[in-house]
């Protein structure tokens, strides 16, 4: 089983940001991710993206609403002032049904599959989130799906969507550990690098991670 995880990215300082989410009925856990950069793991049960828009608005700063699905595909949808920038799909089309013959049987297994090129590839669009430089041809580069390492790719891809993720996170000059995993992992317990567990913010009535929890 690969990996899945959402959380939204805040371009605000997380001093400013847990304090306007006090009375938000929201449950989740926040963390620094940058000099003016939070991250918010919203519980399993509530859609980062869905969430990014509302709280871009109710924070008054840009947002990132980001899902990664069975290390399979990375979504990414950017807003401004509440209203949706842009929408990044490293795999379009992977959720819809595949394409069948006369038998119906699927196509794809008759003919080798060609993974289609990515959609919203405009670094611009999360500039507005760097923390410092940002070498946009590596960004662009990673947005395209082509990998910075070639050890995380197979045949100029790359194989895993957080791995894709932590990339463009990085190049932003973000703190990628912390923005590659999500609530359920940091509810077991699983600490990104250099994290302790005492950094991780409660929102709403979010219990404490813990490692007796992992299941």
């Amino acid at each position: 089983m690969g990996t899945f995880y959402g959380n939204v990215l805040v371009g605000r300082r997380c001093e400013e940001v847990v304090p306007l989410l006090a009375d938000a009925d929201i449950t989740a856990y926040a963390l620094p991710v940058g000099p003016a950069h939070t991250a918010i793991h919203p519980d399993p049960e509530t859609s980062a993206p869905d969430l990014a828009g509302p709280l871009s608005k109710l924070l008054g700063a840009p947002t990132v609403g980001t899902y990664v699905f069975d290390s399979d595909v990375l979504v990414m949808l950017v807003f401004e002032d509440g209203a949706l920038r842009l929408h990044y799909d490293s795999w379009p089309g992977y959720f819809e049904e595949p394409e069948t013959d006369e038998n119906g049987d699927p196509r794809a297994l008759e003919e080798e599959y060609e993974f289609p090129e990515p959609v919203g590839v405009d670094p611009d669009a999360f500039l507005p989130f760097a923390a410092g430089p940002v070498d946009r041809a590596a960004l662009e580069s990673a947005l395209r799906g082509t990998p910075l390492d070639p050890e995380d790719g197979d045949d100029g891809r790359y194989v895993f969507a957080n791995a894709q993720h932590y990339d463009v996170m990085a190049c932003l000059g973000l703190n990628a550990p912390r923005l590659t995993t999500g609530h359920r992992y940091l509810s077991w317990g699983d600490m990104p690098y250099e994290t302790p567990v005492e950094e991780v913010l409660l929102l709403g009535g979010a219990r404490p991670p813990s490692p007796s929890r992992r299941s």
